[in-house]
């Protein structure tokens, strides 16, 4: 089974299979380190720049490495892919 993270680099997808440690990116080579076993991520899109963001779930805000912008990470956020947009969608049930 794959799982996959955001490159440091130019922010692609990257796909990598379970056990490894880093990945390097084909498209511009950058070396991605691989978060440990058994720590969940998520991932949001840049309120300023549209950015895919990855992060720690759990965490409260997220700023982004490309234009410094501080996005809110809202708790059980799902994401829905609708002919290629990024939909997020708040399963929180209180504001």
């Amino acid at each position: 089974m794959q799982s996959q993270l955001v490159c440091n680099g130019c922010r692609s997808i990257l796909l990598y299979p379970r056990g490894a440690t880093n990945v390097c990116c084909a498209l511009c080579n950058t070396i991605t380190s691989v978060p440990p076993p058994g720590m969940e991520m998520s991932q949001l899109v840049c309120g300023g720049c549209r950015t895919l963001l990855m992060y720690t779930r759990g965490a409260t805000s997220v700023r982004c490495s490309c234009c410094q912008t501080v996005n809110l990470a809202p708790p059980g956020t799902v994401y829905l892919f609708i002919f290629g947009c990024v939909k997020l969608i708040c399963l929180c049930a209180d504001y």
